[in-house]
């Protein structure tokens, strides 16, 4: 399923509006990452285009004055130094030309990931993590080389256009027929180079899927995080051998559309080259003749190629453009204008007064099955609120949501009474701090690994401690850290870093959302690699919770749920109970069932 909704449209929009848009973005990127350099470089390839031809003419001049009845040596050896001046000096203005592109190319591809990264960053959840996604994500990469190296071309045309008015003016002028019939032998060469360009981009965007998979199964076998399972398991050979199978159906397929191009290429060719073999037997027949000198037969023969492969390059363009640029800068362009969440209303948000779930339903994306089902509660100023129910009953989808991650399908989600499409979402993600379930264990050091929820503090080293010792794992690990808190986390970029266990990692994350000061304060599961020790100061810091913060828990611990006064229990997507703990205890429904579970297991292990 393509994550690309106007592909239709893309397709049957002007092709000339796309081109001279698809080369104002190329131009546009260059200018910004490399404005000073752009003069530079156009004169460059003017001067390095110019040579080749000032060359010729003075072979030329060489051939012709040794060929002479009485050759004048000064004169020849005169033209001999500046040819060979010629040749050093190209070779100068080519290494500088070379450069000048590299310097080029790297600052706009630095600009063009950076752009991209920033897009990334304002997509929605629903967009970024699919297999559509995935395979966007892919194709923008892939699609870099296309809008950096669309500037360069353009550039190589102008100076094509030079090189080709040269050649064909000089050449016409001794054969008109055969300079058309160049033309017309080029033709078909260009027409096949686009056709075969076009096919290799579906074919690229069609396996995109299995390559990642290949490359994933290449991680497996490579990278240090499941290097553990993989000998554990003695995976090496089985993951190996799907490596092996993937890859392998992948050069296949590649290959297959290889062969048929490289037959056409070959076939091609041959046809182009066979338009030169017919004009050098020409020329050369004209020189045995006396009708042409020896210079003459080595300047059209020269220039011939010359025109040959200038106006191939020059009408690749327009076929390039049509066949493959206007497609793939197309889908730069969609990718581009997908609506992110800075279009967002413009709403101040500057407090956190209420927070309410108005008839919220929602299924993720690319499935059929409701996971929330009319949700409705109202969160307040202050409130502490735990979210009880089985696994899959919706609880961490309601966190998602609730931070904005994925769009809801119907109902309304309020901030202090407005809709939260009000609000700019990176204003609505200031109001919360959380601690995920899934928790991301960072390779950096232990300072950054803290302060990410909050960079402008990264220097505070105090409050870092704090946090630390809040969360319980300061005395656990600071000791042993040779950098203290710049020391880094797992050996990934230093191999004195400190591998944590899952626990302390957990207490880390912790200690990243106690770090960022925010009115609201999620747990998802904040205990489950924990020590009853830790578990029970997280409970206690969520009871303590004061000076108008707001805390939301969701715990498989039920008793928790007793430090909070608003609890609701979730069944199904749908929210079945809502009360206080004494209240739910009374009522006798599912709250009440899995506590006294719960209550009676953990009395079993006292008595044990």
């Amino acid at each position: 399923m393509s994550i690309y909704q106007n592909t239709e449209v893309i397709t049957k929009m002007n092709k000339l509006k796309l081109i001279f848009k698809s080369i104002g973005y190329s131009w546009n990127l260059i200018f910004e990452s490399s404005r000073f350099l752009i003069v530079p470089y156009f004169a460059l390839s003017l001067i390095t285009t110019s040579f080749p031809l000032l060359s010729a003419f003075l072979l030329k001049y060489i051939l012709d004055a040794l060929t002479a009845e009485a050759p004048d040596v000064g004169k020849i050896l005169t033209v001999v130094i500046a040819y060979g001046l010629a040749i050093v000096l190209n070779q100068g203005f080519s290494t500088a030309q070379s450069f000048t592109k590299d310097t080029i190319h790297e600052k706009a591809k630095f600009l063009y990931r950076c752009r991209m990264i920033e897009k990334l960053s304002d997509l929605p959840m629903d967009v970024v993590d699919s297999s559509a996604g995935k395979d966007m994500v892919d194709d923008m990469r892939h699609i870099e080389w296309t809008a950096i190296w669309l500037f360069f071309r353009v550039v190589n045309i102008v100076s094509h256009i030079y090189t080709f008015a040269v050649a064909f003016a000089t050449l016409a002028a001794f054969s008109l027929g055969f300079s058309l019939m160049f033309l017309v032998f080029t033709i078909p060469g260009i027409v096949f180079d686009a056709y075969y360009d076009d096919k290799m981009d579906k074919f690229r965007q069609e396996k995109a899927p299995d390559t990642r998979k290949f490359h994933y199964y290449r991680w497996m076998l490579t990278d240090g995080w499941p290097a553990k399972d993989v000998r554990m398991y003695d995976l090496t050979d089985a993951i190996k051998a799907r490596y092996t199978k993937e890859r392998d159906t992948y050069v296949k397929a590649n290959k297959a559309i290889s062969k048929k191009g490289t037959l056409g290429k070959i076939g091609i060719e041959l046809f182009r080259r066979s338009g030169e073999i017919v004009f050098i037997v020409y020329v050369i027949s004209k020189a045995i003749s006396g009708a042409i000198g020896i210079g003459d037969v080595a300047l059209y023969i020269g220039f011939a190629r010359r025109i040959s492969h200038s106006f191939g390059d020059i009408t690749l363009l327009a076929f390039y453009a049509l066949w493959g640029i206007s497609n793939r800068m197309g889908r730069l362009f969609e990718f581009f204008g997908i609506k992110t969440e800075k279009t967002s209303g413009g709403r101040t948000l500057t407090e956190f007064e209420s927070l309410t779930f108005d008839n919220v339903y929602f299924k993720y994306p690319h499935t059929n099955k409701y996971v929330l089902q009319g949700v409705s509660f109202t969160l307040n100023k202050g409130d502490k609120l735990s979210l009880v129910g089985i696994n899959g009953s919706g609880k961490s989808t309601i966190i998602k949501v609730m931070l904005g991650l994925y769009k809801i399908e119907s109902g309304q989600i309020l901030i202090n009474g407005y809709p939260m499409s009000d609000y700019n979402m990176r204003d609505v993600r200031k109001l919360f701090s959380a601690l995920f379930q899934n928790f991301v264990q960072y390779s950096l050091t232990l300072r950054e690994n803290i302060a990410l929820s909050d960079l402008d503090r990264l220097a505070n080293d105090e409050e870092i401690e704090n946090v630390l010792k809040q969360s319980g794992v300061y005395e656990d690990i600071l000791p042993k850290l040779e950098n203290g808190l710049d020391s880094y986390m797992t050996r990934s970029f230093s191999d004195t870093g400190t591998e944590l266990s899952k626990g302390q990692w957990q207490k880390v994350a912790l200690a990243r959302a106690y770090f960022k000061k925010a009115p609201i304060i999620i747990f998802d599961e904040p205990s489950a690699a924990l020590d009853a020790e830790a578990e029970d100061r997280i409970f206690k810091n969520f009871e303590a919770i004061s000076d108008g913060k707001t805390g939301i828990m969701i715990s498989h611990r039920i008793s928790s749920a007793r430090m909070s006064n608003k609890i609701i229990v979730l069944d199904g997507g749908k929210i079945t109970e809502e009360g206080t703990h004494d209240e739910l205890v009374a009522l006798g429904g599912l709250y009440a069932k899995l506590y006294n579970l719960q209550r009676e297991k953990y009395t079993m292990k006292e008595a044990e």
